[in-house]
């Protein structure tokens, strides 16, 4: 996987979707799917919409559900700039789904990002949601990792 974040719809039905989605920012990474409702996927790509406004702005997505009795797992992401320069990431959160003799799963990730690459993901995220399948991607900005 390229660096950023992927969700890709696996499955659907007439009142939700169920969404891989798919981290990795060059050190860490993780993968849940999540259950969201049909018309949830274009909802939530107007919130990221024109990030960022300004440096103080900030921006919070939430797919699926946090917690070991929530069906499927859960992806919290904060859009936010991290200096008066405009410099723009995104810390996600992403847990696993809770299956019975397996433990929940957690990743928190840093991910740098440009906000033309937010615009994309806006367009492709609410296509997505009005398929009900294909991938959306918020590609990364690589950051250098020590060996």
């Amino acid at each position: 996987m390229d660096i950023g974040f992927q969700f890709e719809v696996i499955y659907k039905d007439s009142d939700l979707l169920q969404v891989r989605v798919s981290a990795w920012n060059g050190a860490f990474g993780g993968t849940a799917e999540v259950y969201v409702g049909i018309g949830k996927l274009e909802e939530a790509a107007a919130q990221p919409k024109g990030f960022p406004n300004d440096p103080s702005d900030t921006r919070e997505v939430v797919w699926g559900a946090f917690g070991s009795q929530s069906a499927g797992g859960g992806v919290s992401m904060r859009f936010y700039c991290a200096d008066a320069s405009g410099h723009a990431y995104v810390d996600a959160k992403i847990q696993s789904d809770s299956l019975p003799g397996k433990p929940v799963q957690f990743v928190n990730l840093s991910q740098p990002i440009e906000a033309s690459a937010v615009d994309s993901f806006v367009d492709e995220l609410r296509l997505v949601g009005v398929r009900k399948a294909g991938v959306a991607r918020l590609e990364g900005v690589p950051t250098a990792v020590r060996p």
